[in-house]
């Protein structure tokens, strides 16, 4: 036991996690981002260099494994240990909704950070088989662009367009889209409000709200009830 860390098991846990950055970094992980760069872009605000030592140090404290793939380049993934921390990070969450979350700031808008986010929770095994555009039409002063590319292999976020057809136009207000992608709002709720507007194929626009797996307080709990 570390010297100085009392006998108990929340001061040793306090103790493991040892700052933000690790639980930021599990959740990262958890949310399917396995190379050190796809990390990076979802943790804005930490060096790479600072990253690397927080990797090497969860990787020493058995939390995170370095394996490589099979074309020999590295790739971070949880240990049991690592994620045994699933239920804290996204009740962490869940507690931070409901007791000091406040709206979404003018600075804290970054809309090709939120569509990052919103491609980590595309749930690929309810996609169309086929390849689907979905252009973001972000409404503020000067509209601003952005695309999702959905396909059951691989999915991607960009803000040049991709080169297809567009299947699916969504526009939104900026601070929706960080209210959904943080879980203070639903997709339904968003649309009701006329916040929202999804526009394309009729089927495919119906089936929109189903490909991804929203992270609100109500979807958390449903969640451990199921298991």
């Amino acid at each position: 036991m570390p010297q100085g860390i009392e006998y108990c098991p929340v001061s040793m846990g306090a103790e493991a996690i040892g700052d933000r950055w690790t639980l930021l970094l599990v959740r990262e992980l958890l949310l399917g981002s396995r190379r050190f760069n796809d990390i990076h872009r979802g943790l804005p605000g930490i060096s790479r260099t600072l990253l690397s030592g927080r990797l090497r140090r969860l990787c020493a404290g058995g939390l995170i494994a370095r394996e490589l793939d099979a074309e020999g380049r590295p790739e971070y993934r949880l240990t049991p240990a690592g994620a045994a921390l699933e239920p804290l990070v996204w009740q962490l969450g869940d507690w931070a909704r409901r007791w000091c979350f406040g709206e979404p700031q003018r600075e804290q808008f970054d809309t090709a950070l939120a569509l990052w986010r919103l491609r980590q929770y595309v749930r690929r095994d309810r996609l169309p088989a086929r390849r689907v555009i979905v252009e973001f039409i972000i409404r503020d002063a000067v509209d601003e662009l952005a695309w999702l590319v959905l396909a059951p292999e691989e999915t991607s976020a960009c803000h040049r367009h991709p080169g297809y057809d567009t299947d699916i136009w969504v526009t939104i207000e900026p601070a929706e889209l960080h209210r959904l992608v943080a879980g203070a709002s639903t997709i339904d709720a968003a649309i009701h409000s006329g916040k929202c507007c999804v526009a394309g194929d009729p089927e495919l626009v119906a089936e929109f709200p189903r490909w991804f797996a929203w992270r609100t307080v109500t979807a958390a709990a449903s969640e451990r009830k199921a298991r």
